[in-house]
């Protein structure tokens, strides 16, 4: 079976942390070629930092990880810290490693590892922070198109928000960087809230992880725990791991429904900053839909999630 060759562009993060390691655990499937960072639940230097030791403990310390930007396109940073601990991954703290980020700019690599590509091959992107880094890589090394066969991205919502009542965070965060990428005409895959808000997991699954003797279902335990004891969960059967939801996807399309209609970024400075607008009109116009993923079978996601995350020898 020949491996789906991904790029993973993140803000490590707790359900970052969750996708690097179910991508991670499926490399039977999947060739991660890289990781990049990007400023949004954290700093950049904890972001970067987070995803240098988790390369390491995973154990895929091969995957390079590039350090890509520390802001918006043109706004100031807002920080998920109070979502995410002061380390960015909870109350979990990762083994220190002699792994090194690359020294090169995360977007300059980027492109360089996708122009490096063999004739014929493309590769997918995997965003699931704040969109600058690729909306950069778009503008400043527009060639690289051809070598990228889809986006698959966390963020966004045909309905509601979360850091607002119509914003996501990721998009909220940098709404312009989300309209370059929205109208790039590359094939992209939006999981947004509809249904990663709805595929997580519960107090039973954060036990589970916490009593095995693995080091990593351990820390990942930690921070699922974190997560349930904050208050945007603690009186929720569950938390959602939204990120994790887009290396399913490529895994398993089939549990997914969606909607293949026109999308625009509200970029204004107003209560609705950083909306996704979905157009659902059949008469709408649009030159670059976006498949907008709208229900999931999301039991199934969460069985697939912890076989992968338990049945891993880590």
């Amino acid at each position: 079976m020949k491996k789906r060759k991904i790029w993973i562009d993140c803000d490590p993060g707790i359900d970052d942390a969750f996708a690097i390691s179910l991508a991670a655990a499926c490399q039977d499937q999947l060739e991660i070629l890289g990781i990049s960072t990007v400023a949004g639940n954290q700093s950049i230097e904890r972001v970067t930092e987070n995803a240098r030791k988790l390369t390491a403990f995973l154990g895929i310390p091969q995957v390079p990880v590039a350090q890509g930007s520390a802001c918006p396109l043109v706004r100031e940073m807002i920080s998920a810290a109070h979502v995410h601990g002061s380390t960015g991954l909870g109350d979990c703290s990762l083994p220190e490693t002699e792994k090194k980020v690359v020294s090169e700019n995360g977007i300059l690599y980027l492109a360089k590892a996708l122009l490096s590509l063999p004739e014929g091959e493309q590769a997918t992107l995997v965003p699931i922070g704040p969109l600058t880094n690729i909306a950069l890589l778009f503008r400043t090394f527009p060639e690289v198109r051809e070598k990228i066969e889809g986006i698959c991205l966390m963020g966004g919502a045909a309905v509601g928000g979360n850091v607002t009542a119509t914003g996501e965070f990721n998009i909220w965060e940098d709404p312009e960087a989300a309209q370059v990428v929205f109208s790039s005409g590359i094939p992209l895959v939006m999981c947004g809230l509809d249904v990663t808000g709805r595929c997580g997991l519960n107090r039973e699954h954060a036990k589970q992880l916490l009593e095995s003797k693995s080091p990593v279902q351990k820390a990942l335990g930690e921070m699922v725990s974190f997560y349930l004891k904050s208050p945007a969960y603690q009186n929720k059967s569950q938390a959602a791991i939204h990120d994790a939801v887009t290396i399913t996807y490529l895994l398993h399309p089939e549990w997914f429904e969606g909607r293949a209609i026109h999308v625009e970024v509200d970029c204004s400075e107003g209560k609705n900053r950083g909306m996704t607008v979905c157009d659902f009109r059949t008469s709408a116009e649009g030159d670059y839909p976006v498949t907008v993923l709208l229900d999931v079978e999301a039991e199934r996601v969460q069985e697939f999630w912890m076989e992968k995350l338990t049945g891993t020898r880590w």
